[in-house]
């Protein structure tokens, strides 16, 4: 209870509190969060329009700006590279995700993207380059 944090401290342990066990608090008053990143990467991926970060609708970052991969030559090879770079174990996708996830209003920056499964990230898949799509 009564936890103060100054921001800068690397878990919430370090904060300042009365201590484990020490509260006189109701589940009215559970902490919740909700946690963005800001700073984001050329190539970066996100699962959006799902019911939680491990699905959704698949985007790419590129030049600052967010976008959609076509489902062209995507197979599971290419959602297991995915959720790999999401930090999962593996995944499986599927052409008919805009019914499930939604359309993209973005740009569609990926198209014919044909992963292996080896790839440490999709940007690294061959396709039709940034920008060069027909979907």
């Amino acid at each position: 209870d009564n936890v103060v944090c100054t921001g800068s401290e690397t878990s919430l342990s370090a904060c300042s509190s009365d201590g484990w066990g020490e509260e006189n608090c109701g589940h009215s008053e559970d902490v919740g969060i909700f946690c963005q990143s800001t700073t984001f990467q050329e190539g970066d991926v996100q699962l959006v329009n799902g019911t939680g970060p491990h699905e959704g609708r698949l985007q790419i970052y590129h030049d600052g700006v967010w976008g959609t991969v076509c489902d062209d030559d995507f197979t599971n090879a290419g959602a297991n590279v995915v959720c790999r770079q999401l930090g999962y174990s593996g995944g499986y996708g599927s052409s008919a995700s805009h019914y499930t996830y939604g359309q993209g209003v973005d740009p569609t920056w990926l198209d014919n993207v044909v992963c292996t499964g080896s790839e440490t990230s999709l940007s690294a898949c061959p396709s039709s380059g940034w920008g060069e799509e027909n979907c």
